[in-house]
């Protein structure tokens, strides 16, 4: 079971000469002895702002030094008497100090003495030195805070190496898919003109098939026009110019009793 803390409660100006004789402690105690302060402006409560660092600094009889950070409430400050604190008998001198969140402004009360009474005991006692509580407990933090962002950084760069690496496969997913598109565009490309060129010749066949049936026609027209003149028709065919390679539709007729031959150039 702890033992139960005794604690001296006691009212400071913010300023003024140092106060005497205002706490009193036994040598090598420890972990039992605190001092609630309540900090005073001419009198009035002064309210200590959320966020800020309160310190006590402590000049030991033997002129070490001892820093201690506090905890606080409103005006109330509550400041433990460390085993370094009360390592030393004698009078030591003692002010608060409170910070800004920001460290930009700084305010100390007046000085106030502590009088260490001295143990008769000596068999486990504590060598006085300097003591750096608040350095070490800055440090811890640091040390902790370091440590966290390391963790995160360390987190933050396997991270980002995921992102590189599923930016990398991206990027080849759409370089292979461009590739792909390319290769499908010069395909259909290659497609429409073979398209065109099928349908540029079908129309020439289809043109030069009508032509060719224009021509007929028009020879067979020519011919049934040669029989229309002819009152009879004996004979109606078709004779070769092979030395001119050309063709000529003929018709034989007889008109009043004299026979006549009618001929038309076929055009193919």
């Amino acid at each position: 079971m702890s033992l139960n803390r005794v604690i001296k409660r006691l009212k400071i100006e913010m300023s003024g000469s140092t106060k005497q004789y205002q706490v009193s402690a036994k040598q090598h105690d420890r972990a039992t002895r605190y001092v609630e302060i309540q900090l005073l402006n001419q009198g009035a409560e002064y309210e200590i702002p959320p966020g800020s660092n309160v310190t006590a600094y402590i000049k030991k009889p033997d002129l070490k030094r001892a820093y201690s950070p506090c905890t606080f409430s409103g005006s109330v400050v509550t400041m433990e008497l460390t085993s370094q604190t009360l390592a030393a008998a004698g009078t030591a001198l003692a002010e608060i100090e409170v910070k800004s969140g920001d460290m930009t402004e700084v305010i100390t009360s007046c000085t106030f003495e502590i009088e260490i009474e001295p143990c008769v005991k000596d068999e486990d006692a504590i060598i006085s030195g300097d003591e750096m509580s608040l350095f070490d407990a800055t440090m811890k933090a640091y040390a902790e805070a370091e440590a966290a962002r390391v963790t995160a950084e360390n987190a933050r760069k396997t991270a980002e190496n995921r992102r590189v690496s599923a930016e990398t496969g991206r990027a080849n997913a759409e370089n292979a898919r461009v590739e792909a598109e390319n290769a499908r565009v010069e395909a259909e490309n290659a497609r429409v003109t073979a398209e065109n060129a099928r349908v540029t010749a079908e129309n020439g066949r289809v043109t030069a098939e009508n032509t060719r049936q224009e021509n007929a026609t028009i020879v067979l027209n020519k011919a049934n026009e040669a029989v229309e003149i002819a009152s009879q028709i004996n004979e109606a065919s078709y004779i070769y110019d092979s030395d001119n390679d050309v063709k000529y539709a003929y018709a034989i007729y007889a008109q009043r009793g004299v026979p006549h031959m009618s001929l038309t150039k076929i055009t193919e």
